[in-house]
C-alpha cells in the first residue's frame, strides 16, 4: 500500500487522520468524511493482501456482514470501495478503548461485567437473528466508549449459518481447510475442529470473555498454541470462584455452562443468556449475579 500520511485523502473524500489500529492485513485510521463533514474510522486493506483472494473475500464480507446489521451495540459501517490503490471499509468513529484495555487494568466490578455481557450479547442476538456468526468474540474485538456504551466490531471473520427452516446459507465468510481462523484462546471446540457453523459458538467465546473479565485469567491458555488447542478440547477450567472468591456462585454456573465442550449444553440462544443474566435485570437477578 502507498504511503499514506496524515492528510491523504482517499477516494476523494475521505480525509486520513491518525493511526488507531493496525493489524496483519491493514491498518485503520481515524479520517474525516469532508462531503458529510463527519469523522469516521476507514480500514484500509495492505496492496499485498489485496493480491490474496481469501483476505479480499474477508474483508468484503466484513462490509456486507456489518452493513446488514443496524444496532446500537454493533459498529455501523458507511461505505466500502476502492480507489485504485487500496480497498477501504468506513465506519462510525468510536472514542474510548477495547474491553482488552479495561481487562488489562484487573479483573471487571461485579455489575460492569454483567452490563458488557448483556450489550455484546445484544449485538450477538442482532447477528445470529440474520443469520451471521461473529466467529472472532475476544476483548479487542469489543469497544468501549467514553460513555461505557459497548459495541462489537470486526465481523472479518463472520459466516453465514443455515438459519432454521432455510435451505440457502447465503454468502459464507472465509475460513481454510485444516487451519481455523480466529484466536485460539476464545476458540471453542467445534470451531477448533471445524465443524458446521453455529451461533453457540460465539456463546462460547463470550463465555471466556466473561471469565476473563471476572478472574484477569484466560481458563484454557497453554505454553504454547497447541497447549491450548488441547486444554480447550479436553481440560475443564479452574472454577471462577476459586481464582476469584468474591464471585458469586450464581455467576460461576452460569460461565461454566458456557464454556461446556458440548454445545448442545450451553445456552442455545443469546436471548436465553441475556434472560439468565437478566436483561433487563431485575433486582433478584442482580443480587445473585452480584454477591459472593
Amino acid at each position: 500500500m502507498p504511503r499514506r500520511d496524515t492528510g491523504t485523502v482517499v477516494a476523494d473524500r475521505y480525509v486520513l487522520g491518525a493511526v488507531l489500529g493496525r493489524g496483519g492485513m491493514g491498518e485503520v485510521r481515524r479520517a474525516h468524511d469532508r462531503r458529510l463533514d463527519r469523522d469516521v474510522a476507514v480500514k484500509l486493506l495492505d496492496s499485498p493482501a489485496r493480491q490474496v483472494p481469501e483476505a479480499l473475500a474477508r474483508f468484503e464480507y466484513e462490509a456486507r456482514a456489518a452493513a446488514a446489521l443496524t444496532h446500537p451495540n454493533v459498529v455501523r459501517v458507511y461505505d466500502y470501495g476502492d480507489d485504485g490503490d487500496c480497498v477501504y471499509l468506513v465506519m462510525e468513529a468510536l472514542s474510548g478503548r477495547t474491553l482488552g484495555d479495561e481487562i488489562a487494568r484487573g479483573p471487571v466490578a461485579p455489575h460492569r461485567l454483567v452490563e458488557v455481557a448483556c450489550d455484546v450479547l445484544a449485538g450477538l442476538a442482532a447477528a445470529h437473528a440474520r443469520g451471521i456468526v461473529h466467529r472472532d468474540i475476544k476483548p479487542g474485538n469489543v469497544m468501549v466508549a467514553d460513555d461505557g456504551h459497548v459495541k462489537v466490531l470486526d465481523f472479518g471473520l463472520a459466516r453465514q449459518f443455515r438459519m432454521p427452516g432455510g435451505d440457502q446459507a447465503g454468502l459464507e465468510g472465509s475460513t481454510i481447510l485444516g487451519r481455523p481462523l480466529g484466536t485460539a484462546n476464545y476458540m471453542a471446540p467445534e470451531r477448533v475442529l471445524q465443524g458446521p457453523l453455529d451461533p453457540r459458538s460465539d456463546l462460547f467465546s463470550l463465555g471466556v470473555v466473561m471469565y476473563e473479565m471476572a478472574t484477569g485469567r484466560l481458563p484454557f491458555a497453554g505454553a504454547s498454541p497447541a497447549e491450548t488447542v488441547t486444554n480447550i478440547l479436553e481440560q475443564q477450567p479452574v472454577p471462577v470462584t476459586k481464582l476469584s472468591p468474591a464471585r458469586s456462585m450464581h455467576l460461576q454456573k452460569i460461565v461454566m455452562r458456557l464454556l461446556t465442550k458440548d454445545p448442545d449444553g450451553r445456552y442455545q440462544t443469546a436471548r436465553e443468556l441475556q434472560e439468565a443474566l437478566g436483561a433487563p435485570a431485575s433486582k433478584r437477578t442482580l443480587r445473585k449475579l452480584l454477591r459472593p
